[in-house]
């Protein structure tokens, strides 16, 4: 494996769960240790209750607000947070306001990118 580079604006992008998602580095790009997708989110959305098994999921607030739960842990983030989501707990997010939100999507050992790149809508590159 080697180092890399991924410009700003670049990767493949997939409509999933009512969100555009950015492939930044995916497990392929990374041995399966990681995953990072950029986020955009309408206003609104919700992502229902859900459980990633044996992968860590964090998000990092670039625009708008979020708030949800982990466990039985409310939570509420807006921009320059970072929410964490342990493995095997339950954990649910709603958009707020009246904006979307954009968040870096990180998750390890990756699994959830690819998820999205075989369920989600090719988009093309960004």
């Amino acid at each position: 494996m080697s180092g890399f580079v991924r410009a700003a604006g670049a990767g493949e992008r997939f409509a999933f769960g009512g969100a555009v998602f950015t492939m930044k580095a995916s497990g392929d790009d990374t041995e399966g240790r990681v995953g990072v997708m950029e986020q955009e989110a309408p206003a609104g959305l919700v992502v229902p209750p859900h459980t990633h098994d044996g992968e860590d999921e964090m998000f990092h607030v670039l625009a708008g607000r979020v708030e949800g739960y982990c466990g039985d842990e409310p939570f509420a983030a807006g921009p320059g947070d970072l929410i964490f989501l342990p493995r095997d707990v339950e954990h649910a997010l709603t958009v707020i306001g009246d904006g979307p939100a954009r968040l870096l999507t990180i998750i390890g050992p990756a699994r959830f990118d690819r998820l999205v790149a075989e369920r989600g809508t090719p988009l093309g590159p960004a």
